[in-house]
């Protein structure tokens, strides 16, 4: 039941042409984005008997890709002499289009080319599909077939998507390659049934196939069930509470899709129903990723004092890449006075890793803090990340030891890529000699270490 075969079905009028042509106009449209985000950035079928989707196992997906195979052969074999020209020109037409796709993904992954890849792609035939995917058997692993490849499998999947997935686990080796064409394939899978593709991760996780340690997928299929059913979706997410990192996948797909306060503020209580802090945290960065105040108001409604704490260090955390100020100010003014120091290091720890500068021009603006300590905990902070700015900002510590720890950094920083600029700031520091002798004891004790 489940394998391919490649020329038995066709159009059988043109009205169906019609259809095909309109469909493959919305394909276009529905994949398009989904493709860029998936860019940028892992024997026998048997009936549910509720949904009637049928659940593949490794051994069926290979005869699919086998079948895939015979049929190119079957196909061409069965070229007659009256049409072999016909197909000659139609193989030739193809590899050039196919080639021009090559090009046009070559020169940069913008919006505009991904949709001219597409259109080119939306052209192909059913046989013609097949046929390129034929043809790439033995170039699948190279880098710059693999956009392409990845735009096919996810178009033929709307065909077959059981042979789209064993062609990738045949044919790819790559443990990055697999997990990212799969998730195209599996985004247009979602597209037409979530549910059976949720019940194919479950069959085939824990094996060594394509969805080992993949829960990636998990993203669009929890998606696509959320949109249909929150309280199914949440269902499927108990019977996964025993594995964290497809939970913490499955989550990121459900709040992809919300749109009300009251959506979020549901999935926050059901939370508790799974031990896992991190769901939790997860759920707050999406809701204030879309938006900060909402999530605010509803965070005061929490009771438990230290619960409340907890969610509104994630807020900050997530808040603060996109507006720092803001989110500093918000967070500084729910500290308790005895706690402002604690919260306002933790606001500095957080903002030096996007933006220090900024970060030590709001430290100067407050006045119910230690100035002093935050400054040094911002360059502690920032010495690996941005070394120039400590560096340039070192006049502002204000006695040896501190200058000596925060010097002990910015050397290994540098030694590390600039060894004659590591040099250079030690012969320039102010506490030279006590760093010499930290660098010469450090070295002893590499070397040391590294002897046995």
């Amino acid at each position: 039941m489940g394998s391919l075969r490649w020329f038995k079905n066709k159009n059988k009028n043109k009205d169906i042409g019609l259809m095909n042509k309109i469909l493959g106009l919305l394909w276009t449209l529905s994949l398009l984005i989904t493709f860029y985000l998936g860019y940028s950035y892992k024997s026998q079928s048997s009936e549910l008997t509720s949904s009637n989707r049928s659940i593949l196992t490794e051994n069926a997906l290979l005869v699919d890709n086998e079948n895939i195979k015979n049929t190119v052969v079957t196909s061409s074999k069965k070229q007659t002499p009256h049409n072999n020209n016909t197909f000659k020109v139609a193989v030739v037409s193809m590899n050039e289009t196919l080639d021009e796709i090559k090009s046009i993904l070559g020169n940069g992954m913008d919006m505009a080319s991904i949709a001219k890849a597409y259109n080119l792609i939306n052209t192909f035939s059913k046989q013609e599909l097949e046929q390129a995917l034929a043809q790439l058997e033995n170039t699948a692993n190279d880098k710059e077939n693999l956009s392409l490849l990845s735009i096919l499998l996810s178009k033929y999947a709307e065909e077959n998507v059981q042979a789209s997935l064993a062609y990738i686990e045949e044919h790819l080796t790559s443990k990055k390659s697999k997990e990212s064409v799969t998730l195209s394939v599996i985004r247009t899978w979602t597209k037409k049934d979530a549910l059976a593709a949720y019940y194919w991760f479950i069959n085939q996780n824990g094996s060594k196939g394509i969805v080992a340690n993949n829960s990636n997928v998990l993203n669009p299929i929890f998606a696509q069930l959320t949109k249909q059913d929150f309280q199914s979706a949440f269902d499927r997410l108990i019977e996964l509470s025993h594995n964290s990192r497809s939970t913490y996948s499955a989550v990121t797909g459900m709040t992809k899709v919300f749109t009300t306060k009251a959506e979020f503020s549901e999935l926050m209580e059901r939370t508790n129903e799974l031990a896992d802090r991190r769901l939790k945290d997860n759920v707050v960065h999406s809701w204030v990723t879309r938006d900060p105040q909402e999530a605010i108001e509803w965070i005061e409604t929490v009771e438990d004092s230290e619960e409340r704490s907890k969610l509104q260090e994630k807020v900050l955390r997530s808040w603060i890449r996109s507006e720092p100020t803001a989110a500093a100010n918000w967070y500084l003014d729910k500290a308790e006075p005895k706690v402002k120091q604690r919260y306002a290091d933790n606001i500095i720890v957080k903002w030096s890793r996007e933006d220090p500068e900024t970060a030590l021009n709001w430290l100067n603006q407050q006045t119910e803090i230690d100035q002093g300590q935050s400054t040094i905990k911002l360059l502690q902070s920032s010495v690996y990340g941005n070394t120039d700015f400590v560096i340039n900002n070192l006049h502002l510590v204000s006695n040896d030891k501190d200058m000596l720890n925060i010097s002990n950094s910015i050397h290994r920083s540098l030694a590390r890529n600039n060894p004659k600029k590591a040099a250079e700031f030690v012969e320039q520091s102010t506490v030279k000699e006590a760093l010499q002798k930290n660098i010469n004891r450090y070295r002893k004790y590499k070397a040391k270490r590294d002897k046995g």
